[in-house]
């Protein structure tokens, strides 16, 4: 199973940490097992890794984002660009 990282910067770290559960439910059908991190230099830059079971699901969902996947990333504070990395 491809395991992805996922890096942006947000608003607020704190916020952004509340909202894992929100991002796990909206990330629920195309991506499982994350985990948070946060930059140790006390920036706002974040990152997180999944599991992702089909890649190509992954994909199509984060080209349209969903309206519950959307609504989720601006109650995190996310800011764009994210970058998405896989492990190969």
């Amino acid at each position: 199973m491809p395991k992805i990282i996922v890096t942006a910067a947000v608003k607020d770290v704190e916020a952004w940490l509340k909202f894992k559960a929100d991002m796990t439910a909206a990330l629920s059908a195309v991506a499982s097992d994350g985990s948070s991190y946060v930059a140790m230099d006390g920036s706002n830059q974040v990152a997180s890794t999944w599991d992702v079971p089909d890649l190509e699901a992954f994909q199509a969902a984060q080209r349209s984002f969903s309206p519950e996947l959307a609504a989720a990333a601006e109650r995190a504070g996310m800011i764009p660009p994210v970058v998405i990395y896989i492990k190969k």
